[in-house]
Order: structure tokens, then sequence, then C-alpha cells
């Protein structure tokens, strides 16, 4: 099997899960159009790198960009790595923010409940 092909298969999951992650978060209105249109954005250029890795690595290797040997199998790991690390960094990222509103939508609540009831 192509490693390229490899590496397009080990990735397509976490790529996948991304897109309908991205989909089902915006579909619940956790997020605005922005930020949806930007990790939407994000997974299809993953994508579009995966689909054309071997193409851009013989565009680099053509135009003396690299010297490196083709993708081997530990690179082929080290992507899939990479990938996941991507996919953790993203839902960390999404759940410090759905922190953040929660903290400050509490915040708020607290802010007025102090107001309306001053102590005595």
């Amino acid at each position: 099997m192509d490693k390229y092909v490899l590496l397009f298969l080990l990735n397509l999951p976490f790529v996948i899960f991304g897109l309908l992650k991205a989909v089902m978060v915006y579909r619940t209105k956790n997020v605005d159009l922005l930020t949806f249109i930007l990790r939407l954005s994000f997974w299809i250029l993953i994508l579009l790198v995966l689909v054309f890795a071997h193409g851009i690595y013989n565009y680099l290797y053509d135009h003396g960009l690299t010297d490196s040997t083709p993708l081997s199998l530990p690179d082929v790991v080290l992507a899939t790595g990479v990938m996941l690390v991507f996919s953790l960094c993203v839902r960390l990222y999404a759940k410090v923010d759905a922190l953040d509103k929660r903290i400050s939508d509490l915040h708020e609540k607290l802010s007025v409940y102090v107001s309306e009831n001053p102590k005595p």
C-alpha cells in the first residue's frame, strides 16, 4: 500500500470527526457563524492537504524546497500523531470557550442578584 494512501486513511477519521463536530456545535447554537466557518475551513484545509500530500511533496522536491526522502512509515505515524494533537487542541479550545461563556453568564446573574438583594 502506498504510504500516502496510508497517511490519508489513518487521518481521515480525525478530519471527518472534526467536520461533524463543527456542524454539530453550530447546529446546537453553541458557536457563531464565523467560528463555524473557521472550524470548517480548518478541517477542509487539512483534508485537502491529505488528498494532495503526494503532489505537494513532489512540488517541493522538484523546486528544491526540501531535500528529505519520500514519506516513510515513521513520518506517517508522526503525521497521524500531529493530527490527533490538532483535534484534541480544537476540542480543548471549544471546552475552554464554553466554560468561559458559562462563567461570564454566572457572573452576570450573580451581579444582578447581588444588586437586587443588598445586605441588610
